[in-house]
């Protein structure tokens, strides 16, 4: 039902997550225990342990400081290269298990994983503040959300993060489903207009493949719209440009229509739960966000 792929992601070091939070974040971080976001075909259960930094992540680390330094030797030789087309690694690439409120309380619960997801969290309020801050969050470009100070609205997403921009839900969950709805029934322009990257590949092998009138249709949300994580990170150095991704929990109940001609049409309904991730670069309000791909979590997976 799901048509998006699947990125695989290894665990991420504090060193990373300075990376790519700069220049928001100011203290230390140590590593941390994350729960893994792992391709369908594992079989097991992985938490990341105390580790040194992974592959992974000294790839994504690697891939940014390249584009950084190619971003410099050709703004040399060419002042007007447009960077917008460049496809950037996931900043973000794990999601905090859904934990019940009593495992917050005082003398409960792993202490240092409560402290690394207080952490995490923080990373979240503050690049949202920057993104509001630029006017690159709709509908509130031109809101007093924009205008206010920062401490301000530091205070409303720590109190009131899920609220605070209530309508931004509305607007990317709004694009979640033309996306979805693209992919069964648009066209390759409709699906370059709202996706890009590993969203965008999906939707053209979906698009160009089909051979069936298709039709896709949201039977309800089992839950609302969750944001999960927030990040941002300079991109361009000739300017400081900035990029930005946020990562939104879904919790859907999907219906998929295939009809092949002269036949009865055949209809699938299954539960869809996706953690999706929308970016835009640059952060500014002349920008649009675009479904760029998706993060699979796994918990328990048994071998059959």
């Amino acid at each position: 039902m799901s048509f998006l792929p699947t990125l695989r992601a290894a665990a991420p070091s504090s060193s990373a997550i300075q990376t790519l939070a700069k220049p928001f974040l100011s203290s230390q971080v140590a590593p941390r225990c994350y729960v893994q976001i792992r391709n369908l075909s594992s079989t097991s259960t992985q938490y990341a342990a105390k580790m040194s930094k992974s592959r992974s992540v000294q790839d994504v680390e690697r891939e940014l400081e390249e584009q950084k330094q190619m971003l410099a030797r050709a703004s040399r030789t060419n002042p007007g290269m447009d960077v917008g087309v460049q496809n950037l690694p996931v900043f973000e690439s794990y999601v905090d298990p859904q934990k019940p409120v009593w495992y917050f309380a005082p003398y409960t619960g792993d202490r240092t994983y409560k402290e690394e997801r207080k952490e995490r969290a923080s990373l979240t309020r503050q690049s949202l503040n920057e993104i509001i801050k630029r006017g690159a969050l709709p509908p509130y470009q031109n809101d007093m959300r924009r205008s206010a100070p920062d401490a301000w609205r530091q205070f409303m997403l720590w109190t009131r993060r899920q609220n605070y921009f209530k309508k931004s839900m509305i607007y990317f969950n709004k694009m979640y489903q033309d996306y979805m709805k693209i992919q069964a029934e648009g066209t390759i322009g409709q699906a370059s207009a709202i996706s890009k990257d590993n969203a965008l590949a999906a939707a053209l092998n979906v698009i160009r493949g089909r051979k069936d009138t298709m039709s896709w249709e949201l039977i309800k949300e089992n839950r609302p719209p969750y944001l999960v994580s927030s990040r941002m990170t300079v991109v361009d150095p000739r300017d400081m440009k900035m990029a930005a991704q946020v990562v939104i929990r879904f919790d859907t109940q999907q219906a998929l229509t295939t009809q092949k001609k002269g036949q009865q049409p055949i209809r699938r309904e299954q539960r869809v739960i996706e953690n999706i991730i929308f970016e835009i670069f640059p952060v500014d309000i002349t920008c649009d966000w675009k479904v760029k791909g998706k993060l699979i979590e796994q918990h328990d997976v048994k071998k059959d």
